[in-house]
């Protein structure tokens, strides 16, 4: 599946790329932004080169799904990529998730599109489908490559930082799901709004903000997607002291993980 051809890898904060960019050889870096504007800010900015062994391109998504979707079309128009994977954080919302376990997306339902009374809650208008599949294909080996580094390489490589997280405690280590994930322009603070989301996508194991816009980019230009997210909160107000390791560099451990033992079960 990756012996041919380049894979493209999103991110869902700028630490998560940089986790992923101290392991990339042969790096080339190419910045694309608007010609009416000089901020850095305002460009994107994808990273060329190699990861165990593989061809890869390397982008932070940006927040949101206009964003994510932008650095996504840009992805595969300019770089050409056979495929794409998306890694980073969500907040659980199924019980069966705890705090640092894994999703893989079986589908990505946008769950704040709504063009009702004309096309039903959910549904994306014209395409017809409220659900984007990822690939089973290469969700199968993002699964593997995730249970994998779960099981062999996480309590290693995550250290003081998966301790208090709390990681390895009484409830053991963490696990990989295969389920739906939910994508919408909101972050998720409230037992309100998590209850809303529940009701409208009953079958999501977890909320995000872009995975389901960069799944449809890639659906309707025919290229490959899967997506894994990991639990890093509960999508409510409860902040706990265990959240906090994954925005102080546990994220990064995580897609870094995740991402090499993928590809390193094609080499």
């Amino acid at each position: 599946m990756f012996t041919h051809g380049t894979t493209g890898i999103l991110t869902a904060m700028p630490e998560e790329l940089g986790a992923l960019l101290e392991i990339l050889s042969q790096r080339q870096t190419t910045s694309i932004g608007s010609r009416s504007t000089s901020s850095l800010d305002s460009k994107r900015v994808f990273h060329s080169g190699q990861i165990a062994g593989c061809d890869v391109v390397l982008a932070f998504s940006r927040w949101g799904k206009v964003a994510a979707a932008m650095t996504t079309t840009e992805l595969l128009l300019r770089f050409n990529v056979n495929r794409v994977i998306f890694c980073g954080i969500a907040g659980g919302l199924d019980e069966v998730v705890r705090l640092g376990d894994i999703v893989v997306a079986t589908e990505l339902v946008q769950h704040d599109l709504d063009a009702s009374p004309f096309f039903n809650p959910t549904e994306i208008p014209l395409l017809g489908v409220s659900q984007i599949p990822t690939d089973q294909l290469l969700a199968d080996a993002l699964m593997v490559g995730a249970t994998e580094f779960c099981k062999k390489r996480l309590q290693s490589q995550a250290g003081e930082l998966g301790v208090r997280a709390g990681l390895f405690d009484a409830n053991g280590e963490p696990r990989v799901h295969r389920g739906q994930i939910a994508t919408g322009d909101q972050v998720i603070s409230t037992n309100y709004a998590r209850s809303r989301i529940r009701k409208l996508v009953p079958g999501a194991m977890c909320v995000e903000m872009e995975g389901a816009a960069a799944a449809q980019v890639c659906h309707e230009h025919g290229v490959s997607f899967a997506c894994a997210r990991t639990i890093s909160d509960s999508a409510n107000s409860e902040m706990t002291e265990h959240s906090k390791p994954f925005f102080q560099g546990l994220a990064g451990v995580y897609t870094r993980g995740i991402i090499c033992s993928t590809l390193e079960l094609t080499r």
